[in-house]
Protein backbone atom coordinates (compact mmCIF):
# COMPACT_ATOMS: atom_id res chain seq x y z
CA UNK A 1 0.00 0.00 0.00
CA UNK A 2 1.32 3.49 -0.62
CA UNK A 3 1.97 5.73 1.72
CA UNK A 4 -0.60 9.18 1.90
CA UNK A 5 0.66 11.96 -0.54
CA UNK A 6 -0.36 15.85 -0.81
CA UNK A 7 -0.10 18.07 -3.78
CA UNK A 8 -1.26 21.31 -2.67
CA UNK A 9 -0.45 24.97 -3.47
CA UNK A 10 -1.69 28.40 -2.73
CA UNK A 11 -0.31 31.42 -4.44
CA UNK A 12 -1.21 35.43 -4.28
CA UNK A 13 0.00 37.07 -6.99
CA UNK A 14 -1.20 39.27 -9.91
CA UNK A 15 -1.59 38.45 -14.02
CA UNK A 16 1.62 39.37 -16.08
CA UNK A 17 -1.13 38.53 -19.07
CA UNK A 18 -4.43 38.29 -20.27
CA UNK A 19 -6.34 34.86 -19.86
CA UNK A 20 -6.72 33.47 -23.34
CA UNK A 21 -9.41 30.77 -23.88
CA UNK A 22 -8.59 27.86 -26.04
CA UNK A 23 -10.28 24.37 -26.69
CA UNK A 24 -8.83 20.95 -26.82
CA UNK A 25 -9.96 18.86 -29.57
CA UNK A 26 -12.13 17.79 -27.67
CA UNK A 27 -13.66 21.02 -27.35
CA UNK A 28 -13.24 21.09 -23.21
CA UNK A 29 -11.68 25.06 -22.48
CA UNK A 30 -8.68 25.83 -21.63
CA UNK A 31 -6.69 28.91 -20.36
CA UNK A 32 -3.27 29.44 -19.02
CA UNK A 33 -1.59 32.64 -17.71
CA UNK A 34 1.64 33.88 -15.99
CA UNK A 35 1.29 34.47 -12.55
CA UNK A 36 3.94 36.64 -10.37
CA UNK A 37 4.36 36.03 -6.89
CA UNK A 38 6.70 38.24 -4.68
CA UNK A 39 9.27 35.88 -2.35
CA UNK A 40 8.62 38.18 0.76
CA UNK A 41 12.20 39.96 0.41
CA UNK A 42 14.36 42.25 -1.77
CA UNK A 43 17.80 41.70 -3.86
CA UNK A 44 20.79 43.44 -2.62
CA UNK A 45 19.96 46.22 -4.65
CA UNK A 46 16.52 46.60 -3.34
CA UNK A 47 14.81 44.79 -6.14
CA UNK A 48 11.60 42.81 -4.90
CA UNK A 49 12.54 39.40 -5.90
CA UNK A 50 9.68 37.20 -7.92
CA UNK A 51 8.85 33.94 -9.32
CA UNK A 52 6.67 33.56 -12.18
CA UNK A 53 4.43 30.41 -12.22
CA UNK A 54 2.16 29.13 -15.42
CA UNK A 55 -1.63 28.78 -14.02
CA UNK A 56 -3.99 26.28 -16.14
CA UNK A 57 -7.47 26.25 -15.72
CA UNK A 58 -10.24 24.10 -17.39
CA UNK A 59 -13.95 23.89 -18.00
CA UNK A 60 -15.80 26.53 -16.44
CA UNK A 61 -12.61 27.77 -14.34
CA UNK A 62 -10.99 28.70 -17.52
CA UNK A 63 -14.19 30.45 -19.21
CA UNK A 64 -14.53 31.95 -15.63
CA UNK A 65 -10.83 33.39 -15.61
CA UNK A 66 -10.53 34.73 -19.49
CA UNK A 67 -13.94 36.56 -18.84
CA UNK A 68 -13.55 38.12 -15.35
CA UNK A 69 -9.66 38.58 -15.40
CA UNK A 70 -7.22 41.22 -16.86
CA UNK A 71 -3.57 41.92 -16.19
CA UNK A 72 -2.33 43.11 -13.31
CA UNK A 73 -5.41 41.68 -11.53
CA UNK A 74 -4.01 40.81 -8.29
CA UNK A 75 -5.48 36.58 -7.62
CA UNK A 76 -5.81 34.20 -5.25
CA UNK A 77 -4.93 30.61 -6.79
CA UNK A 78 -5.73 27.04 -5.32
CA UNK A 79 -4.00 23.80 -6.99
CA UNK A 80 -1.96 21.49 -7.54
CA UNK A 81 1.39 21.68 -9.01
CA UNK A 82 2.07 19.20 -12.41
CA UNK A 83 5.16 18.27 -14.01
CA UNK A 84 5.29 17.67 -17.81
CA UNK A 85 8.20 16.52 -19.67
CA UNK A 86 8.79 16.55 -23.36
CA UNK A 87 11.47 16.70 -26.17
CA UNK A 88 12.32 20.20 -27.67
CA UNK A 89 12.91 20.91 -31.70
CA UNK A 90 16.47 20.13 -30.89
CA UNK A 91 16.19 16.28 -29.34
CA UNK A 92 16.55 17.65 -25.48
CA UNK A 93 14.47 16.80 -22.65
CA UNK A 94 12.76 19.61 -21.20
CA UNK A 95 10.77 19.39 -17.65
CA UNK A 96 7.80 22.31 -17.13
CA UNK A 97 6.55 22.21 -13.98
CA UNK A 98 3.01 24.44 -13.67
CA UNK A 99 -0.08 25.11 -11.35
CA UNK A 100 -3.50 23.65 -12.45
CA UNK A 101 -5.85 25.89 -10.53
CA UNK A 102 -8.67 24.38 -8.76
CA UNK A 103 -9.95 27.50 -7.59
CA UNK A 104 -9.43 30.96 -8.69
CA UNK A 105 -10.55 34.05 -6.76
CA UNK A 106 -9.96 38.03 -7.86
CA UNK A 107 -8.75 39.94 -5.26
CA UNK A 108 -8.66 43.37 -6.74
CA UNK A 109 -7.41 44.90 -9.87
CA UNK A 110 -4.66 47.17 -11.48
CA UNK A 111 -5.88 50.76 -11.29
CA UNK A 112 -4.50 52.14 -14.29
CA UNK A 113 -4.31 51.76 -18.09
CA UNK A 114 -4.16 48.29 -19.69
CA UNK A 115 -1.22 49.70 -21.58
CA UNK A 116 1.15 50.31 -18.83
CA UNK A 117 4.68 48.47 -18.84
CA UNK A 118 5.45 45.64 -16.75
CA UNK A 119 7.54 47.87 -13.99
CA UNK A 120 5.18 50.59 -13.10
CA UNK A 121 3.65 50.03 -9.54
CA UNK A 122 1.02 48.28 -8.72
CA UNK A 123 -1.72 50.30 -7.44
CA UNK A 124 -4.48 47.96 -5.27
CA UNK A 125 -7.65 48.76 -4.01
Amino acid sequence: MSQPTLNRVFLIGYLTQKPVLRYVPSGTPVTSFPLGVYRGYTSEDGKEILDYFTVIAWKDLAVFCEENLRRHDWVFVEGRIQVRAYEDASGRKRKVYEIVALDVKRLSEFKGSESSSDDSVLKLD
